[in-house]
């Protein structure tokens, strides 16, 4: 399979991606959350994907003020622009490590065939290809337009629009390895004030996915997950300045 080449790629660049000044970096502990606490909201995920494994539950580090009208769709929007790096002069090196891994990612995903089905195969163990299909009539009448956030939905392209209502979102995306959600929310924290929470969620396909996943997870833990909460905690300090 041409899958392999790449798992073996990740393997050796798993070993020697993390010297001891990055692997020792314990910074994204402070934005990882419980995950007791993501299923204690009342989040429409939490019915139609049950069958999906949770991975990881981050808390961006923001404090969005309700009485300034910085809700979640505010929340959303903004994220929509994130500054230029030229007036964003804090871009660190992890968001730059991420930033390069993402295109390295890319660059072997197309070379070695590894998204050539993006977006048509079914859920693993399942026939839908998608999991708005899970959603009822009404559900979907509740989802708000993506023409208010400027956001054109990519189809079958990359990450799919499952439903925006005014508390979460959900989007998910499917290549040949796995199929993943990822989950934005909104939690009320004290007073006026909240913040956003990133949840992912994954479904492998077979072996070969259960050592995908594994493989990127150091990846995604120590290097994409924290320059992400970066990236937004610099954007949301752009746009809110006092």
């Amino acid at each position: 399979m041409k899958q392999f080449p790449i798992i073996l790629f990740l393997m050796v660049l798993r070993v020697h991606a993390f010297p001891e000044n990055i692997s020792a970096d314990y910074s994204y502990r402070l934005w990882e959350i419980d995950k007791k606490s993501h299923y204690s909201q009342p989040w429409k995920v939490h019915e139609i994907a049950q069958d999906f494994n949770l991975l990881d539950v981050w808390e961006y580090p923001i404090r969005a003020d309700k009485s300034k009208g910085q809700d979640f769709l505010f929340f959303l929007k903004m994220t929509q622009h994130p500054p230029p790096d030229k007036i964003n002069r804090s871009v660190s090196i992890k968001l730059k490590a991420a930033r390069l891994l993402i295109s390295l990612r890319m660059f072997l995903g197309k070379i070695l065939d590894l998204d050539k089905n993006i977006n048509t195969l079914p859920i693993p163990g399942c026939q839908e290809s998608s999991i708005r299909e899970r959603l009822s009539m009404k559900d979907r009448k509740r989802s708000l337009e993506l023409s208010e956030l400027g956001i054109k939905d990519s189809n079958n392209e990359t990450w799919r629009i499952v439903y925006l209502y005014e508390d979460e979102m959900l989007t998910e995306l499917s290549i040949d390895a796995v199929h993943v959600l990822m989950h934005l929310g909104w939690v009320h924290k004290s007073g006026n004030f909240f913040t956003a929470r990133l949840a992912v969620y994954a479904k492998p396909r077979g072996m070969i996915g259960d050592v995908y996943m594994k493989l990127i997870m150091p990846f995604r833990r120590t290097i994409i997950y924290p320059a992400l909460m970066e990236n937004v905690k610099n954007t949301w300090q752009f746009y809110n300045k006092k």
